[in-house]
């Protein structure tokens, strides 16, 4: 697994330490059962790792690597990195040196890259591992990502750089987000036909709208192989005030590691039926809770900061 230490102070504000602890206990936690390499700035950690954590000391932005980071893939049996035109999620958040992190990532590995001009993110996709994909229309085809693209160019794009077969789109992401409408916050596969999405917790929910839209898509929706979707409907945590107002807050955020889930937490009720549900979904591997609210502040959690690298064949 990749992973980033925070280290701008003034982008993360009062929550940086919280965040840069926050980084650290996920490294650590995923260290225990894989190999984990983090990204640091020049002067290194200020928190013990674990000794199979590898610190790489390159230029980067922020910790988003979910986005900036390449999507790593085996192509005729050898890994290569797809990297994508990161455009700062659509010119709002613009970062010195995030453009050129997934290039800089496959040159630490050595591995081959595939660039593609489609304007994306890997938090605007999810795969079933299948050829299908889950994305929203607010994002890829937003005109600050991809203006002359449609529906159809996206999806060859796909099948080229990933081998996509068919995409299931929903229109939108949750409110708040700042990255327009990412799917790893609604809809995730946790099977070959299996999708976790959420449900309101209330009336009150401020995405209420949003996750019955979701549901509502997915239920009619079908996989590359013609299979209807199996719907797991995790809990909603509502609405989780930042700073700035409503984050974007999701237990859809979880990250799939070799032997655990890592699932974000907010200190409301929800967490635990989140935790209870993902378990009965994920019987071989550890649940484990992941309080986040310092990194939701800076606009993601787990998933978000993440970026996984498949055993090399």
């Amino acid at each position: 697994m990749w992973l980033a230490l925070p280290h701008d102070r003034e982008e993360w504000g009062r929550y940086f330490d919280e965040a840069y602890a926050s980084v650290v206990r996920l490294a650590n936690t995923l260290a225990r059962t894989q190999e984990v390499n983090l990204l640091v700035p020049e002067e290194g950690s200020n928190h013990p790792l674990h000794e199979r954590v590898t610190c790489h000391a390159i230029p980067y932005g922020d910790i988003w690597l979910r986005d900036t980071g390449p999507i790593l893939v085996h192509r005729s049996g050898a890994l290569e990195a797809v990297t994508y035109a990161f455009n700062g999620w659509g010119g709002k958040f613009l970062f010195d040196h995030d453009p050129d992190v997934a290039r800089r990532v496959a040159g630490l590995l050595g591995v081959p890259c595939r660039s593609s001009s489609l304007a994306a993110e890997g938090g605007a996709l999810d795969s079933n591992g299948l050829g299908t994909f889950l994305s929203t229309r607010e994002c890829l085809l937003n005109e600050n990502r991809n203006p002359s693209a449609d529906a159809l160019d996206v999806e060859r794009e796909l099948a080229a750089t990933l081998g996509c077969r068919h995409v299931i789109w929903v229109e939108r992401g949750l409110d708040g987000d700042h990255t327009d409408g990412h799917v790893d916050n609604v809809a995730r596969f946790v099977g070959p036909h299996t999708v976790a999405c959420m449900e309101p917790c209330g009336h009150n929910d401020p995405n209420r709208d949003v996750l019955l839209e979701v549901h509502d898509a997915l239920r009619s929706a079908h996989t590359a192989d013609g299979n209807a979707l199996e719907i797991v409907s995790l809990p909603s945590p509502g609405g989780i005030e930042g700073p700035q107002g409503i984050m974007a807050a999701s237990y859809c955020n979880f990250l799939i590691a070799n032997r655990v889930v890592i699932v974000p937490t907010f200190d409301v009720d929800q967490d635990a039926k989140a935790l209870s549900l993902l378990a009965a979904v994920f019987p071989e591997r550890q649940i484990v809770p992941h309080p986040a609210y310092a990194l939701l502040t800076g606009g993601g959690t787990v998933h978000c900061i993440s970026q996984q690298e498949p055993r090399h064949e």
